[in-house]
């Protein structure tokens, strides 16, 4: 390429002076939009997290050796499915002797039984000796310590019945009190094997197989992924402009996403001065794994922008790039953007106020013959 060539391409890239070469065909109807103020929020921007609505740090209820560790880190795994077997040799032989304590004790209620209906028979033979006695002694029959005698046997049986079914009764409460044994000694073996409260994603694996596990370990972490939301850290000299239920712009990788706040954790960490902010995403969002970068933006007021149509804006490289329709032709323009809301560009540098933008850019190259219609 000659120097002159260079030159005048770089006049036009430009937009500097140097008239680009006019197209000999005719003038192209070009759809402009005028560039103007536009009332745009002002942000406050802050780093985050994606993580799910519902995470959770699975730890172990009983002390042992892990056997086997059945996930790893990405797996989705659904409710109640075994994640992790501890061994429990001390937990199996405990149920394993509360089993024979609630068999004795049913062997102990049935030997009651028995002794309840002989106690039974007993006194009812006896009352039927004395009620006879009774009647005789009334006929002067029989001699008064007969009647006396049948009426003490009598007393005694009723008494040895009592005595039979008070101990049926404890009996049977001793058979509850063996179940609930069997029943907790069972609940701490199920213990042995930790299973998913929920569906989800494992996030983190912490134990490897032959680790000891103890009470409140933690062994894995699990993540709800079917709602998101986004955790972020927030200058405390920020709190009074940020109230759940306001919106937020959530940028993660290329998609950009309107959150709104669901919580604010209201304690502020000493050593960032910062506090965390908790905002919900909308449930249709997909596509977007928990422990993804995210960057938020919170609202803070809003105040007049110079912008254009973000469809009149095209890119080459590093480069952004507008088309301008002045006296007839269609200009390319090097402009320095801000930020985009909604269908606006912000405009930091190359273009003034009531300039006529292009916004279907497609077909153009600069030095066309254009008309603008608004």
């Amino acid at each position: 390429m000659s120097p002159r060539n260079l030159v005048l391409l770089i006049a036009a890239a430009c937009g500097h002076a140097g008239d680009p070469p006019r197209s000999s065909g005719p003038a192209v109807a070009v759809a402009t939009t005028a560039v103007h103020a536009e009332p745009l929020a002002e942000l406050y921007r802050a780093s985050g997290t994606v993580r799910g609505r519902s995470t959770v740090m699975i730890t172990s209820k009983l002390a042992g050796y892990v056997r086997d560790v059945h996930v790893r880190p990405g797996d989705q795994v659904t409710a109640g499915q075994l994640l992790v077997e501890i061994e429990a040799n001390d937990a199996r032989a405990g149920v394993g002797r509360q089993r024979a304590e609630v068999a004795h004790a049913m062997e102990s209620r049935a030997e009651a039984q028995s002794a309840v209906e002989a106690a039974r028979v007993a006194a009812e033979l006896a009352k039927t000796e004395r009620d006879r006695s009774a009647r005789l002694l009334a006929q002067d029959a029989v001699a008064r310590s007969v009647f006396d005698q049948d009426d003490a046997r009598a007393r005694g049986a009723a008494a040895q019945l009592s005595a039979a079914e008070a101990r049926l009764r404890a009996a049977s409460s001793g058979i509850d009190i063996a179940r609930e044994s069997l029943a907790e000694g069972q609940a701490t073996l199920d213990y042995a094997r930790v299973t998913a409260p929920f569906a989800g994603r494992i996030v983190e694996r912490r134990v490897d197989p032959g680790a000891l596990a103890s009470p409140a370990t933690p062994l894995l972490v699990l993540d709800d992924g079917a709602s998101l939301r986004v955790e972020a850290a927030v200058e405390e000299s920020r709190a009074a402009s940020i109230k759940i239920g306001d919106p937020a712009n959530v940028e993660i990788g290329s998609q950009s996403i309107t959150g709104k706040i669901g919580e604010i954790v209201p304690s502020v960490d000493v050593a960032s001065r910062a506090f965390i902010v908790k905002i919900d995403l909308p449930p249709s969002i997909t596509g977007i794994q928990p422990g993804t970068f995210a960057r938020v933006g919170f609202r803070e007021g809003t105040r007049p922008h110079l912008v254009v149509p973000a469809s009149a804006v095209t890119s080459l490289g590093a480069l952004d790039r507008v088309y301008v329709v002045d006296h007839g032709l269609a200009r390319l323009r090097m402009v320095t953007l801000g930020e985009t809301q909604g269908p606006w560009t912000e405009v930091l540098s190359g273009l003034a106020a009531g300039e006529l933008v292009a916004t279907e850019p497609a077909t153009l190259h600069d030095g066309v013959a254009a008309e603008a219609r608004r």
